[in-house]
Parts: C-alpha cells; structure tokens; sequence
C-alpha cells in the first residue's frame, strides 16, 4: 500500500500567500517602470537637458617677457569672450540673430564662424573677444534666450609699450587650418592662440603653457551649479631679452619719421641691446583678432609698418661693404698700408667711365685715406685687380651667402652674385664692369642690415662672430632660470690681424677727418664706416656701420636709413646719439 504525501493545510495557505505577494511586488515594479518611461520620461527627459555636464578648456596663460634690466615688456590680461556651444543650440539662425543684435555682427557672420569649427560640437566657438562691460552685462540678462551662448574669461597678450620692439616681439592669433595641419600635433585645436610673428613664435613651445579644464553641471540657463572635475592650467615660462627698454625706446625716437633700422650688440656676447624697426605698430591690435579693417589698414600701407627691415628686406650697402673690398684687396696682397691710388674724379674701364661722388677727385690716397673718404677710384681699382672670384672668397668668409640665424623668424637672404648666379639668372656672363660695380656694394648685391652688423662684430672682434640673440633667460612660472644663454661663436673669419689692425683705422679716420665727422664724439672714441646706396626705385639709403670705443671695443652699430639719402649726413650722426646714449644707460 502506497502512502500519500501530506502537507499540514497551514503550510498550503503561507506558500500561496507568498506567491501572490511576489506576484504583487513585480506588477508593482513593471507599473512603476511604465510610470517613469511612458507617462512621466518627458518631464525626466527635460530636466536632463537642463542640468547637464559641460566640458571647458581652460587656456594657459602665455609667459611673460622682459627687458635685460627686468622690466616688464609683454604680460597678460583677463578678456571677457562671447562664444558658442553648436551641441547646445537648437535654432543656430535664430540665436545669431538674437546675439547679433546685440554684439554689433551680422547673422551670417555669427553662423558662418560656428560652422567653421564642426569638429567637435561640445567645444566652445568663439564669436566675440574682449567684450565690453554692457555687453556681457546686457547677455547675462538675457540669457534664456540665448541658449548656448556662454561668457568665458581668457589670458589675453598685453603690450605694455604698445609698438616699442613690435617687430622683436611679434604678435599672436588664432591658429589657421594650415597651421594646424603643419604642426600635425594633437594638442592644438582650432580657436587656439599661438605666436605668429617674432619672438612670440620663435618661442611659442615656451611661452606657451600647458591648458587645463573643468567640467561643471550646468542649469537651463547656463550656470554653474557645481564644479565636477577641474585640471588647473600651467602658465608658459618667461623670457629674459638682451634688449635695454631704455635703448630702444631712445632708437625709436631717434627713427621716428623714417623708414629704418638700428642694430646695437654686444660683439663679444652676441647679445643685441636694441633693434629698431621704423615704421612700427600696435602688436595689441593682434591679440583678440585683429580687425578687418586695422589689418587692410596695416597690410596696405605702402610704408610697410609689419615688416622687420632689419632682418626682412635686403638693400644695396654701398660704401659699407667698402670694408669688405679693403679686406680682400690687404689680404690678397693688392695693395698694402703704403700703396696709394691717385683719384681724378672718373675711372675709365674699356669705353666706360665709372665716377668718384667728389667729381673734382681725392687726389693721392692710401687705403686708410680711401676708407675715410670713401673713394670711389680707390675701390673701383681694387675691385678690377680682384676680380669676382676673388671676391666671393672673401663674402664666403663672411658667410654673407647664409642667414644670420638671429632667434627670429623669417630672416631672409640677400643677394650676393657670382658668376654662376648672374648665368641662372640672367643668361648672361660676368662683366669687368660688374666687378667695379661690386667693390663699391652697388650692381646685384643687396645685404640686409643685419648682415652689415655681422660684418662689423667680424672686424670688431678681429674674426669672430657671435650668434647674435635677443633672449638672455628662460624662466620658470615659478621663478628658476630654466636656461642661461651663452655666447656661442657662430663663424670664424679668417684674416691676419695686420688687416684688421689697418681697416680699424680706417674706419676711425673715416670719423676724424672723413665722412663719418657727424658721427665724432667729443665723449668717446668712435670708428665706422659710412654708406649711400644708390636706389633705381628713388632716393639713396644711408647707411653707418661702426663700434666704440676705438681702443677698447664694447658694442657695435649698424643704422639704415631707407630713402634718408646720404650715410655721413642722416645716419652717422644717428649712430653717435645712440652710442652716447648706450654709455649714458651703462653708467
């Protein structure tokens, strides 16, 4: 006989109880989740776009520059920017057309600048910079209707002096597309500033600091309600200049009117104490975006105030590069300190006649003589005697066919012509007459004023040239000097100090008693050489070229004067205010 299993009738009644209050609990929760979705997700939905998480950039600020005696050239100061979140915008025609009206731009730009930067849709365009005060007051106002418009404070360039050293500091901007794509680095990013011109881009890996972020929830309107994550930024390290405010701003004044340059080193050091640059401008025209209108203005002015003349535009010397003619004549053996060379006035060369500038003629002259006067005949007769290859071993020695390499950027080359270079470029063989032309620095060749300067820091030195620099420091934001930069000698030129010995005193000549009297200081001793430039486009240049003092070197000049006519009236007498000047500041 089979037992059947018996289960007490309590126990039935607590199982099913359980089941049907399990059964209860699920309705329960599946009705609640259809609540949350189907009847009430909208509301859900809403309040979601309204407190969001918003991803911002926070730039670094750039490193500050200074003078050699630690005043402060270039910092930076808080700017007020209007941009544009694309994500969180929902009629991009209508909102530009609310925000337009208020910030003085047309619709169609407003749009265009945000559909310029589609890339990231979260990342901030920028619309506006540098707001004034009653806009940005008039956008917080109005704020619910400008959904996606957000108000950012960003570090943006100050130049305190306005345009003193423009051209040394150069400028920043917002990077452009090919810039992005040449740099190729994926820590830059459209809307970023970068250095464009001078020493803001030769150093922009430096002064440039390392961004930071945060991320923050957000209202309907925009505010911040809290601060979820944030990486603060690492401001760029600052720079120490060789420059002497001082100096520069006595160069710029001595320049102001003219179209021109000044060079003042220290041969020994390389270190440059001033470089003036006429016309100049306003770098802080730069530093928001520059205007349509300021940059037609500046781009278009035929006095070309954004190029840097002194390492920028080449020229004929003229009677500067005399000092590289007497070199290779003494060191070739041409003529020596007792060869004299009678001057008439004219200079016959087949059936040309090529003329002194004193028609009346020097009469009888030694080198020293000749350097001083500036004697045509004299240089027209070394420079037949040596001939052009003679003469492109000496400009090589010079190094005149390659840049300086001064820590800025866009030196360029000027021409220094050989046989082969007139063949490429002109189909055309090497005249005698070409190689008269070239002893008194006219014809083909045009130098720069910087490389002038490196041919006087050569004879200075007696042979070496050191690489001329603007930056002295590298310093950290927290103060440590990060690198100290040494002289360093970039060329050695080799010529017997017999020949320098006699071009120096020629070069001191040319102020005691020849072309350079402007230049004569009752307070210190002062050697150089003067220069007029023959120019087809109008009037000559002036140039002078020189150091002091005479017996113990401490800082070299070069002064072009474009269209200032001749060197030993308009630049010499330059040259002297600013060497005086240099050892008023020195003491």
């Amino acid at each position: 006989m089979k037992e059947s299993s018996n289960v007490p009738e309590d126990v039935k009644q607590r199982i099913n109880w359980l089941l049907i209050f399990i059964i209860i609990c699920f309705s329960f929760l599946v009705i609640n989740l259809w609540y949350l979705q189907i009847i009430k997700g909208g509301e859900f939905k809403e309040r979601a776009v309204e407190n969001c998480i918003r991803s911002l950039v926070e730039d670094a600020p750039r490193g500050h520059i200074y003078d050699r005696q630690g005043e402060i050239l270039v910092t930076n100061r808080p700017a007020v920017v209007i941009s544009i979140i694309p994500a969180e915008v929902d009629n991009l025609e209508e909102l530009s057309k609310r925000l337009g009206k208020i910030i003085g731009l047309s619709e169609d730009v407003i749009v265009q600048k945000v559909k310029k930067h589609t890339d990231n849709p979260f990342k901030p365009v920028q619309i506006l910079d540098d707001c004034k005060k009653d806009i940005v007051i008039e956008i917080e106002e109005k704020k619910e209707e400008l959904k996606g418009v957000i108000l950012e404070v960003k570090p943006r360039r100050n130049y305190l002096y306005q345009e003193l050293a423009a051209h040394c500091l150069g400028y920043v901007g917002e990077i452009d597309k090919e810039e992005l794509q040449k740099l190729g680095n994926p820590k830059f990013q459209g809307g970023d500033i970068i250095g464009k011109a001078g020493l803001e881009k030769y150093y922009d890996d430096i002064l440039r600091g390392e961004k930071g972020g945060k991320e923050v929830e957000v209202d309907a309107l925009g505010r911040e309600i809290a601060t979820l994550l944030f990486q603060k930024p690492v401001p760029g390290k600052d720079l120490v200049l060789t420059i002497d405010k001082d100096l520069q701003i006595y160069g710029e004044n001595l320049l102001y009117g003219k179209k021109g340059s000044i060079i003042l080193s220290n041969p020994y050091t390389g270190e440059i104490l001033a470089l003036v640059n006429r016309p100049s401008f306003n770098p802080n025209l730069f530093a928001g975006g520059i205007s349509y209108s300021d940059w037609e203005r500046l781009s278009s002015d035929p006095e070309y105030p954004l190029t840097n003349r002194s390492i920028q535009s080449a020229y004929p010397p003229g009677s500067a590069f005399k000092i590289v003619t007497a070199i290779a004549a003494l060191e070739e053996g041409i003529t020596d300190r007792k060869r004299k060379v009678y001057c008439s006035g004219t200079f016959k060369l087949a059936d040309q006649i090529f003329t002194c500038w004193k028609e009346s003629g020097h009469g009888s002259l030694s080198i020293i003589d000749a350097i001083a006067h500036s004697c045509n005949i004299y240089f027209y007769t070394m420079g037949k005697e040596l001939g052009i290859e003679r003469f492109s071993k000496y400009m090589h020695k010079f190094g005149l066919e390659e840049k300086v390499g001064i820590d800025l950027p866009a030196e360029v080359l000027g021409i220094i012509p050989s046989t082969e270079w007139k063949q490429r470029e002109f189909k055309q063989i090497w005249f005698p007459g070409d190689d008269i032309n070239l002893s008194i620095g006219q014809g083909y060749l045009l130098l720069t004023p910087l490389q002038i300067h490196s041919i006087i820091c050569a004879v200075t030195t007696e042979g070496e040239i050191y690489r001329l620099h603007l930056v002295k420091e590298i310093i950290s934001p927290e103060g440590n000097v990060v690198k100290r930069i040494k002289p360093e000698i970039s060329r050695k030129v080799s010529i017997s100090a017999n020949t320098f010995q006699i071009v120096k005193e020629g070069l001191r000549a040319t102020i005691l008693k020849g072309t350079g009297w402007r230049a004569n200081s009752k307070e210190l001793s002062i050697a150089g050489k003067t220069g007029t430039a023959q120019n087809p486009q109008g009037e000559t240049h002036a140039w002078f070229a020189g150091f002091a003092p005479y017996e113990n070197p401490e800082v070299c000049i070069t002064v072009f004067v474009e269209n200032g006519g001749e060197g030993g009236e308009i630049a010499a007498p330059i040259a002297r205010a600013m060497l005086e000047k240099y050892f008023e500041v020195k003491m």
